[in-house]
């Protein structure tokens, strides 16, 4: 284990590292010991009715506004939304005891928020008010219970105190029980970097989940699989999410992971769903600064590595980093029916490496070279929901572009950009007609894959004096120069949306909410290479005589590009290359169209709700019509508890991928010449190497039940469920010879030959009130999974050979099995405990979060040879056990009052508080781990 600290970084600061270390010891044993001791008898009712509480809300719809309210001041409310149906609240602004915040809310109105036992209000007409015949106390039908802060819900609070690696919005959801993460996300080896986290919910690959910021879909669907980097001049990286959202610019964020009602579509594995800031203070803001580096980290490095490590040449190895955060915020409310909010983020990364693996004192290109990373946010957010009016809205416009610099280890002139992000534009109405409620979205979307280099070759060299910037210790030295090129993936989408619900009265007891809507999809992918891109290979000796040797064409000309007559180190005669890839200027458009249609009916009968749902999809791609029913069942057993039981199938979306690359190849040309001449053949353009099968949509189908149990002793419901999930007709990709059509008569072949299993169990407890200490308070989660996840591939972007995706035996811990039983190694820890807590000390200005993870260690698979079966050679694959991960993070947050509504910000955040040393894989040379300790500061101003 070491620490690098880099030379220009900014100073260790030790005894102040070792101080907060020890604070936050303090914090998190005092916070955690809280969570595991009862609630005091001796809590002061009287006194959290007389506490203040700072609040900030906008005018709108009287039963959301209130639903809020008690949420942010931690009690519960009782009400019946009919009620309320068109009533409009004013903005509420200050600091003000419970009981004047409700009466502030409800002054207009014939009804007053009464306390019933400890933090429980219901809402009741006032005496003077009453009706005749018109009961003076509401029934407490409807509960704020939805708004609860669950595993599942995070409001602003938990979005923005929650540690989080990165700030992004996926890196917020690991308290979810139902989420696993990409085993490398928190790599000791790569601190630099700054993508989303990359999620898989119920086992699903991470692509295919839904990703919803403000009803608009931010999944990527060009190509979110491929993670290929400098290894290939035609395909370019991507991430599941297409456009990057900070989580200081959301207010609330949820995970559908099942039962999802018919209304959503698209995915296999789940449904984030997340909005912007809506504006609440007249005029106000915020800016900050946040930091943190390598040198605030302790890097965990098998020592065995730790030399290489440290000369690292590639992005895989990261010794030093610094990364900066700049945060700004705008929000106005001119009057109660309209807002404004802009908000801007931005974050950078600044990775030192070194160009070459060993230093070259001959050239200056063996100097050390900084690679970077950049992401943006933008989003502007006006809303419009006039009082006397049953139409509101909202606008959103966000863009996210995100630029990560590389170059290629051991290449001169290779510097390249990975471009990403995009810009989107959304606009939602919702109109309130009686008992229907019309809600249309329309949103355009424009998003890219894209790589610009510095150059448009690539040559591989041999070493010699005048190719003389590679390793020339090495047995065959060479020396490499160029990058891929410039090419643009771009993806336009249009989009709209309709939904209606109402309520049918039935007979009887029984009633009827029903939910229907389309879903209109246009995409315009592209594929476009910018110029022609050459690619120079196989070098071969020239001739010790003769015109040829001196790199002379037969009409004198010389060949400056591919040939040079210094003579190689290793071979003692100048060289040329015999083959040219030419990469023509050029590109490939495809269009898709894809469409839904569905309906919802949510029947409530005595202390039983039914859902019966169904979704109809279609695509161009696979030119399916799909059909997916929902349903869900719970029965209300007796209060404060309910069972559940679902079945359900969901199916994933088709990416542009697997089309486009079908013709990308096309635009390769071939040229060779000959070990007597320097001529070059005619170009042969290539056929193509991928080939888009008849495949049809994947699907997964769902079984759930589920348990909720909120007994008085506990102080918040627990939810029990278990979740089944098949996933079948998922795509692959194999490499399929004997195809005549493609080159060298193999075709790289997208089938629906791959397939997955999974079963979870998951058991959450939320606290429904916070817990009163002295003056402060505190807010826990736990949650609790057990995973099974078998699949017999990774991702679609993976090569598979046709016995993997045949599923043929292989053997595995010494068992003969299907491919596809051998259980996941990304994605699949057997078991995770999360407890999280928030307390905040109001009177401090003061708030300190903590988040505990226990993750059960894993079998990671090798493989280990062939062995033979029943007269066949079969794979062999060994299993390697991996210890069991504990991390404690912490966020200390303080904000003191500066004047008026001024304050100041001040964020600590501490990962792996215990600096436990967490192993995520190992191989036959070396083991990989997780950070160790790393501090992140935030500083700013808040008005």
């Amino acid at each position: 284990m070491k620490n690098i600290t880099a030379s220009h970084a900014l100073p260790r600061l030790t005894p102040l590292s070792q101080a907060l270390r020890q604070l936050s010891f303090g914090l998190s044993a005092l916070t955690v010991l809280a969570a595991l001791a009862p609630a005091p008898a001796w809590a002061d009712t009287a006194a959290a009715a007389a506490t203040r509480h700072t609040v900030q809300l906008p005018a709108g719809q009287l039963a959301t506004t209130l639903a809020r309210y008690a949420a942010d001041v931690g009690v519960i409310l009782a009400f019946d939304a009919q009620w309320l149906a068109g009533r409009q609240s004013p903005a509420l602004s200050g600091q003000f005891t419970v009981a004047e915040g409700f009466a502030r809310l409800l002054a207009a109105t014939p009804y007053r928020a009464e306390p019933v036992a400890g933090q429980r209000y219901q809402l009741v007409l006032r005496p003077a008010n009453t009706a005749e015949g018109e009961p003076a106390t509401l029934a407490p039908v409807v509960v704020t219970a939805p708004l609860l802060r669950t595993p599942e819900k995070l409001d602003q609070q938990m979005l923005q105190l929650l540690p989080a690696a990165n700030g992004d919005l996926t890196s917020q959801l690991r308290i979810n029980p139902n989420i696993q993460f990409d085993e490398a996300q928190l790599s000791s080896a790569t601190g630099g970097e700054i993508s989303p986290a990359e999620i898989s919910i119920h086992g699903a690959k991470p692509y295919q989940n839904e990703m919803l910021v403000d009803g608009l879909s931010i999944a990527n669907d060009l190509d979110p699989g491929n993670k290929i980097v400098t290894t290939n001049p035609e395909y370019i990286p991507g991430q599941a999410q297409a456009l990057a959202y900070d989580s200081s610019q959301l207010c609330n964020a949820r995970v559908l992971d099942n039962n999802v009602p018919a209304e959503y579509g698209r995915f296999t594995g789940g449904v984030v769903e997340a909005e912007l800031c809506r504006a609440r203070k007249t005029l106000g803001g915020s800016v900050s600064i946040g930091y943190t580096s390598s040198a605030w980290s302790e890097q965990i490095i098998d020592p065995r590595r730790q030399s290489a490590f440290e000369k690292s040449s590639d992005a895989d190895n990261q010794p030093r980093y610094r990364k900066w955060t700049y945060k700004a915020n705008v929000e106005a409310r001119p009057s109660e029916d309209w807002g404004v909010v802009v908000s801007a983020v931005r974050r950078e990364s600044e990775i030192p490496l070194k160009r070459f693996k060993t230093d070259n004192e001959s050239t200056v290109v063996s100097q050390e070279v900084t690679q970077t990373r950049r992401m943006d946010s933008l989003a502007i957010k006006a809303d419009w929901s006039p009082k006397d009016s049953p139409h509101s809205g909202d606008i959103t416009f966000s863009y996210a572009p995100s630029e990560n610099g590389y170059f290629i280890a051991d290449a001169k002139d290779s510097d390249y950009q990975i471009r990403s992000g995009g810009t989107a534009l959304s606009g939602r109405l919702v109109s309130e007609l009686g008992k229907v409620t019309l809600n249309q979205q329309l949103s355009l979307m424009q998003n890219e894959q894209s790589r610009r280099s510095d150059v448009d070759y690539y040559r591989a060299w041999r070493w010699s004096t005048a190719k003389n910037w590679g390793d020339a210790s090495e047995s065959n030295p060479t020396s490499l120069e160029g990058a891929w090129g410039d090419v643009d993936q771009t993806l336009r989408t249009v989009n709209y949306k309709l939904a209606a619900s109402f309520d049918l009265a039935g007979d009887g007891a029984l009633s009827h909410k029903i939910g229907t809507g389309i879903d209109l999809k246009h995409q315009t992918a592209e594929y476009q290479r910018l110029s022609t891109t050459r690619y120079w290979l196989t070098p071969a000796n020239l001739p010790t005589s003769g015109a040829m040797a001196s790199c002379q064409y037969a009409d004198g000309s010389v060949d400056t590009e591919g040939c040079s007559a210094t003579a190689t180190l290793a071979q003692g005669r100048g060289q040329y290359f015999r083959r040219l890839i030419t990469y023509q200027a050029g590109g490939a458009e495809m269009e898709a169209l894809s469409s839904a249609a569905y309906i919802d009916d949510q029947m409530r009968w005595q202390d039983w709700q039914l859902r019966l749902g169904l979704r109809a999809d279609h695509d161009t791609l696979t030119r399916d019509l799909n059909l997916a029913p929902r349903s869900s069942l719970t029965w209300q057993a007796a209060p404060g508890l309910s069972l559940n039981a679902g079945a359900n199938r969901y199916y994933g979306r088709s990416l542009l991928a697997y089309a486009l690359q079908d013709k990308i190849r096309t635009l390769q040309y071939t040229q060779t010449r000959t070990t007597s001449s320097l001529v070059w053949s005619d170009p042969v353009q290539s056929k193509t190497a991928n080939r888009l099968s008849d495949i049809d949509s994947p699907y997964d189908d769902e079984a759930t039940l589920g348990v909720s149990w909120e007994p008085d002793w506990a102080g918040g419901p627990f939810d029990v469920r278990l979740t089944r999930r098949d996933g079948k007709q998922q795509i692959v990709k194999r490499l399929v010879t004997g195809q005549t059509e493609c080159a060298s008569n193999q075709c790289y072949v997208y089938t629906n030959q791959g397939s997955s299993q999974t079963r979870d169990f998951t058991l959450s407890w939320t606290g429904r009130t916070p817990w009163r200490l002295g003056n402060s308070r505190t807010s826990f989660w736990l949650a609790f999974n057990n995973s099974d996840v078998r699949s017999n591939y990774s991702s679609y972007a993976d090569t598979y050979s046709s016995d993997k995706a045949a599923d043929e035996i292989i053997q595995y811990d010494g068992q003969f099995i299907r491919y596809s039983d051998m259980p996941a190694d990304n994605y699949n820890r057997p078991w995770t405990l999360r407890l999280g807590a928030i307390t905040t000390l109001p009177a401090y200005n003061l708030s300190i979060s903590n988040l505990l993870r226990i993750r059960d260690g894993y079998q990671q698979m090798l493989q280990d040879g062939t062995t033979t079966y029943e007269g066949s050679t079969v794979d062999v694959w060994r299993k390697t056990a991996l210890p069991r991960s504990l991390t404690l993070d912490t966020v200390i947050a303080w904000n003191p009052r500066i004047s008026g509504s001024q304050r100041a910000q001040v964020k600590l955040s501490i990962e792996n508080v215990t600096n436990r040393k967490n192993m995520l894989s190992v191989s036959d040379s070396y083991a990989t781990y997780e950070r160790g300790r790393t501090f992140t500061l935030e500083l700013g101003y808040q008005f």
